[in-house]
């Protein structure tokens, strides 16, 4: 009996021996696969997080990348719209000054005309006393009245140009009143693009801050390997 000293030798001479009743029986099969399960679902998530990181990032570049481009887009419209106006101003004084010069025609052409009908209203009178002067009478009236039809005809002309001048002045007050409007839209669509890329800069913050938060966590927990998980001792002596 002095030969055998291990609980396994003694207890099976004894007889009626187990190894649940030597307390030989090994309980850490549970607490192994909990620990693995444990470290597979921590590989799942630091990749999830890893593909949400890089999901994230991507979808903030693209948001940057699209509001930049329509910050430019509208800034440039805006420029654009902004020459136009300037553009229309200057014609619109343009035509204005026209307008005062022809109105300026017009009223010496209206004392011309008057004139003329002064100076044949004196003539008819001449013409009706003067009877032996009727012939030279005569052709003076007819002189005078040719130069009022060329006066009535070029009145008409300036007051044609006078009438088209006021009709593109309206044109153009309607053409300057639609860029302002454009402007105006235009400012909008900045306002709402800032917004949303102060809107992006938020949720980066905080995405940010949630990062850290689960690197903070999970600083220096690294899973087990396969080198480890294989090296952990089982032998039962």
């Amino acid at each position: 009996m002095g030969l055998f000293t291990s609980k396994i030798a003694v207890g099976v001479l004894a007889g009626g021996f187990t190894l649940a009743g030597a307390g030989l029986l090994f309980s850490g099969s549970a607490t192994l696969e909990n620990a693995s399960n444990f470290v597979k679902e921590a590989g799942d998530k630091i990749t999830q997080y890893e593909q949400n990181e890089g999901s994230l990032l991507e979808k903030i570049g693209l948001i940057k990348e699209d509001a930049s481009s329509k910050l430019a887009s509208a800034n440039a419209n805006i420029e654009d719209l902004k020459g136009q106006i300037v553009t229309l101003n200057g014609e619109i004084t343009t035509l204005t000054d026209q307008k005062a010069a022809l109105e300026v025609t017009v009223a010496n052409l209206n004392t011309q005309i008057e004139g003329l009908q002064a100076d044949i209203s004196g003539l008819q009178a001449s013409l009706e006393t003067e009877q032996a002067n009727h012939a030279e009478t005569q052709a003076q009236l007819e002189a005078k009245k040719a130069e009022y039809d060329t006066k009535v005809a070029e009145l008409a002309t300036v007051q044609g140009n006078l009438d088209a001048a006021n009709a593109e002045i309206s044109d153009l007050e309607a053409t300057l009143r639609w860029a302002e409007e454009k402007v105006a839209e235009a400012d909008g669509h900045v306002a709402q693009l800032e917004l949303e890329l102060e809107k992006a800069n938020t949720e980066v913050e905080a995405h940010g801050e949630v990062v850290e938060t689960v690197e903070t966590e999970t600083e220096g927990s690294e899973p087990m390997s396969q080198e480890e998980i294989d090296a952990v001792e089982t032998t039962v002596e």
